[in-house]
């Protein structure tokens, strides 16, 4: 029986690989996190625990496509987790909701059903926390890093003041819960302009 245990651990290995492990944001540490995001959301909704895990496979698998690209990273993660898919023996009907919710993760944010919501939610649920300011900071280095985007401190602040300002949390509980912090994180980005 495979488990959420044993595809994590796979996508482990994948998101240690050379390229991604000196990622500052997209690494392991960024999957782990969505995948508890997942469990969270999709227990506060009602999810049943079967599809929560479904949802749980597509964040382990929803940033591995960074072992070979960094843009257009999607497109890799989704035939990775469909090869692996298919040697474990998962229905087409579950490949394809795992490669919708994972599709559904390239910006800007485009889910077609709950499944999809949710991976969205769990993604950039660190827009709503205290979170946020450490993980842009991350964020920006990679950008440096690895797309050679090298911004202005108020330059950045604007790019993150639209980003939230133009961001829609999907599910419920991102509208009910996460959007309060994301407003607060707003406000103090704005405070940060000189």
């Amino acid at each position: 029986m495979m488990t959420i245990k044993n595809i994590t651990d796979n996508c482990s290995n994948i998101l240690h690989s050379d390229k991604c492990v000196s990622l500052p944001f997209h690494n392991f540490a960024h999957t782990q996190e969505v995948i508890d995001n997942v469990f969270l959301i999709s227990n506060i909704i009602g999810m049943k625990p079967e599809d929560a895990d479904l949802i749980a496979i597509a964040a382990c698998f929803h940033d591995t496509g960074f072992s070979e690209n960094y843009e257009g990273h999607e497109e890799v993660s989704k035939r990775l987790a469909a090869q692996y898919m298919e040697k474990a023996n998962f229905t087409k009907t579950e490949i394809e909701r795992v490669l919708s919710c994972i599709e559904a993760t390239k910006m800007p944010q485009n889910p077609h059903d709950i499944y999809g919501e949710i991976l969205c939610d769990a993604d950039l649920f660190h827009l709503g926390t205290l979170n946020f300011f450490y993980r842009n900071m991350l964020l920006r280095k990679e950008w440096e890093l690895f797309r050679g985007i090298a911004m202005t401190d108020d330059t950045w602040l604007l790019h993150n003041i639209a980003f939230l300002e133009e961001h829609r949390f999907k599910t419920t509980y991102g509208r009910e819960v996460l959007e309060k912090g994301k407003q607060e994180n707003l406000k103090k980005l704005k405070q940060l302009i000189r």
